[in-house]
């Protein structure tokens, strides 16, 4: 007995000996068999000029099912839709218009100097782990003035190392922690998580260290004299102190303000 299988339609039946081309023929308009049905005996594909050659055994299944092209239609509606998408965003960039308009400033928005009334100090030894220690509301390193100003917008004040690759050689760890402060000892919003005014809390500090030798604090746009200060720190020195350090464990700092 032969199996014969198309789609739901199932039958066995005693066709051993008879063709595959044959077997089609029989079952073509009971099932609705294709044309271009490809045929399968026992799993296998038979090509098309071999099934008036290939005769049917007992026990075979014989089964028959059309190619889909539906992969086809999915990739060319993809093609499609990135064409569409792709004329959508070329269609807006090129007829979209901006304006840039400058300004130039008449004199200095912010004068920045040296604040060295108290000195930050601490003593490193080889191998060594320290804290660095500073006034209660800490010790200020600049002064940022911008009293005298017009200017009323943001400022980007950026603190750095100058001699990071020196200090490289005496520390493993350097860290000072940068809070800045108006002229009545308020603590300053420094990373713009105040909803209002410009005073901060604890939280607005920047940590500046071997690994991230440039800070930028963040203080809105106040007509007063402000202060950057270190508020603590630490750090861990090499295994010796050796003939580099004779000047090499002094930071040097460089502060920047910009418009921001």
């Amino acid at each position: 007995m032969v199996e014969i299988i198309y789609k739901d339609s199932h039958e066995v039946a005693d066709l051993a000996g008879q063709s595959i081309a044959e077997t089609r023929e029989q079952f073509k308009a009971e099932f609705g068999i294709p044309d271009k049905a490809n045929a399968r005996l026992n799993g296998k594909k038979v090509k098309g000029n071999l099934e008036t050659e290939t005769c049917l055994k007992e026990d075979d299944t014989l089964t028959f099912s059309r190619s889909s092209s539906k992969g086809v239609f999915l990739l060319g509606a993809l093609l499609l839709a990135l064409a569409i998408t792709g004329g959508v965003f070329a269609f807006g960039w090129i007829n979209a218009t901006t304006t840039l308009s400058a300004g130039q400033a008449t004199n200095d928005f912010a004068a920045v100097s040296v604040n060295d009334s108290v000195a930050v100090s601490w003593s490193p030894y080889g191998f060594y782990k320290g804290s660095i220690s500073t006034s209660t509301n800490g010790t200020s390193i600049f002064n940022v003035d911008t009293a005298a100003s017009t200017y009323d917008g943001d400022l980007a004040v950026t603190v750095s190392f100058s001699n990071a690759d020196t200090l490289a050689k005496c520390y493993r760890v350097l860290a000072l922690k940068l809070m800045m402060y108006d002229s009545s000892e308020n603590i300053l919003d420094i990373n713009s998580d105040n909803a209002t005014g410009y005073l901060g809390d604890d939280d607005d500090y920047v940590l500046l260290t071997l690994g991230n030798g440039a800070v930028d604090l963040f203080p809105g746009g106040l007509a007063d004299t402000m202060t950057v200060r270190v508020k603590s720190g630490f750090y861990i020195t090499h295994i010796y102190k050796g003939s580099a350090w004779t000047s090499g464990y002094q930071p040097d700092l460089f502060c920047e303000v910009a418009q921001r």
